[in-house]
């Protein structure tokens, strides 16, 4: 039996190159107020690191994106019964990307996403080499993060979302920039 197409206008995705500062941000509209729910990629990360499993890219790509899928629909699904607005770090669009990014086959992640719609305006944060930084789960240089960023924009633009690039700011003043227009919707 095939699940109906959900489209929630509330939920909004902040997605963009890798290290350009979402998690920053989310602590900030976090203090404004905004429910926001965090990246899957780094959850799923840590918990398959700390139990020595397969789910990693370098070890598994394909089981990393079918997780990242899943947990993204269980994240979707989670919020479903909120009216208020919801900030998505990163969206059902950005498995996409990742499964472009280990050269596997997108066609369930494009489903999903065709399937789990978000507000058409998707915050995009473009690459920021000024404030970029590898970590434990961060490997790629500032350049492929930022490579990776300009294809999720295309992905989610190719999909009929509205890419709004958040300005090189301050956390704060980004925050405030997606909150003004998260809230006057």
């Amino acid at each position: 039996m095939k699940e109906t197409k959900q489209a929630k206008d509330n939920y909004f995705i902040l997605t963009g190159a890798m290290g350009a500062g979402k998690s920053t941000l989310l602590k900030e509209l976090r203090k404004l107020g905004l429910p926001c729910i965090d990246e899957p990629a780094r959850q799923i990360l840590a918990e398959q690191r700390s139990l020595q499993a397969e789910g990693v890219p370098e070890n598994n790509p394909k089981l990393f994106t079918d997780l990242l899928l899943s947990r993204s629909i269980y994240q979707f699904k989670q919020m479903q019964n909120s009216q208020e607005p919801v900030i998505f770090d990163r969206g059902m669009p950005d498995n996409i990307a990742y499964a472009k990014l280990f050269n596997l086959n997108t066609q369930v992640s494009l489903n999903a996403s065709q399937q789990y719609r978000y507000n058409k305006l998707v915050f995009f944060l473009p690459g920021w080499k000024e404030i970029y930084k590898n970590d434990d789960e961060r490997k790629m240089t500032f350049n492929e993060a930022n490579q990776f960023g300009h294809e999720i924009k295309k992905i989610y633009q190719a999909l009929a979302y509205q890419a709004i690039d958040v300005p090189l700011d301050s956390p704060l003043s980004r925050a405030e920039f997606i909150f003004n227009r998260v809230v006057e919707k």
